[in-house]
Parts: C-alpha cells; sequence; structure tokens
C-alpha cells in the first residue's frame, strides 16, 4: 500500500494531476492508506507550484 511521507510527495502528486488536467484528463489516486489520504486531503492544493 502506497504511503505519503510529506508534503513534497503531495506537492509531487498534485504536479502530476495539474498536468493530466491540462491534457483534459482525470486523475484518481487509488490504494491510498488512511494516514497518508488524511495527509493528501490536508495539503492537495495548498502548496506553491501545485
Amino acid at each position: 500500500m502506497p504511503h505519503i511521507w510529506d508534503a513534497s510527495s503531495v506537492a509531487a502528486l498534485d504536479a502530476i494531476g495539474t498536468k493530466y488536467a491540462q491534457r483534459g484528463k482525470t486523475v484518481e489516486i487509488v490504494g491510498l492508506n488512511e494516514p497518508s489520504a488524511r495527509i493528501h486531503t490536508t495539503l492537495s492544493g495548498e502548496l506553491t507550484g501545485s
């Protein structure tokens, strides 16, 4: 099961989502454990550069 360790992981996932969104695609992140999902939900879209 993937784990998000810190804000840089969230920023990387946001950057991937942004690149696909610019091309009209939707990204769904699946398989995160509960602590990782909380970190992602809390920080996603809140970091500079995303």
